[in-house]
């Protein structure tokens, strides 16, 4: 587990990595940004930037780090969510819990959101577990894994829209209107949809079995 030293002075003694990335987590989770400058958590630290260099090569480097430490909170944190429960239940609890995730780390969640556009081959490579809850949680429909994939983009897609959308404001019109009741009807919407082409699936199979009996 990480500790957050926010913003101590200590000697480039008792500098480490994991200090470091600690201190740069709390940045982050502080202002709400993605990034922090070398310059910056070296002021925080209370240390020279140069004693940075001699446990991170650079920022890229960091970036990488905090998002690796931010994969694993999330996919903790969204594990939770959905233990013991299946389908419709694990989908609701699935995306309530995501909303909570951004709202609490949105520093975190916004470099998650932005390393998958970078050219950094293993940054994407970190970024594959940030799938995996949805996968499974969605797996259980009993859908073909390339019909998964479908729907998991279409459902991690509603999740952010109303995120990027309640950050940025848009949803300032119809004040009076509850965002919350918007999101879960964004998810029944969803879940209709899902059902829809689960019962169509039954039905076809349906079909073909009493095709093969005649």
């Amino acid at each position: 587990m990480l500790l957050v030293f926010g913003g101590m002075n200590m000697s480039a003694k008792g500098l480490t990595r994991e200090v470091i990335v600690s201190e740069a987590v709390a940045c982050m989770e502080h202002t709400g940004q993605p990034t922090v400058s070398l310059h910056e958590l070296a002021r925080r630290l209370g240390v020279k930037t140069p004693s940075l260099y001699n446990h991170i090569q650079n920022t890229r480097q960091l970036q990488r780090e905090v998002f690796r430490y931010a994969i694993d909170k999330f996919v903790a944190h969204q594990e939770a969510a959905v233990a013991g429960k299946e389908r419709d239940q694990a989908v609701r609890a699935f995306a309530q819990a995501y909303h909570a995730f951004v709202v609490e780390n949105k520093g975190l969640y916004r470099l998650m959101m932005s390393i998958p556009s970078q050219e950094d081959d293993q940054a994407k490579e970190l970024a594959l577990p940030l799938l995996k809850t949805a996968v499974e949680v969605l797996s259980g429909y009993g859908l073909p894994q390339e019909r998964v994939a479908h729907w998991q983009r279409v459902f991690r897609a509603i999740l952010h829209g109303f995120i990027a959308q309640e950050d940025l404001g848009y949803f300032y019109y119809y004040d009076t209107t509850d965002v919350g009741e918007s999101r879960d009807i964004a998810i029944q919407c969803f879940l209709d949809g899902l059902h829809a082409e689960v019962d169509a699936g039954e039905k076809n199979r349906a079909g073909e079995r009493n095709h093969d009996e005649e």
